[in-house]
């Protein structure tokens, strides 16, 4: 799995019950945690890197959606 996906996971805590919810939570979390580097930056260089860095883990989420809920279900 992606090392990046690893950091997010131990770094979240659900506080969802259900499985689909600490899902879209999961998602939420990884948004704002990108988003908070990205107003962090002073560049546009590094607001754009961490804008395509944020895209390409949501994508990597969604497509592996079966194997984040198993992660996220431990």
């Amino acid at each position: 799995m992606n090392p990046q996906i690893d950091e997010l996971l131990q770094s979240f805590e659900a506080s969802a019950k259900n499985t689909r919810g600490r899902y879209n939570e999961f998602l939420a979390h990884v948004y704002v945690v990108f988003d908070k580097q990205i107003t962090l930056c002073r560049t546009d260089c590094m607001m754009n890197k961490y804008k395509k860095m944020r895209m390409e883990v949501l994508r990597y989420i969604v497509a592996h959606e079966k194997e984040i809920i198993k992660r996220l279900n431990k």
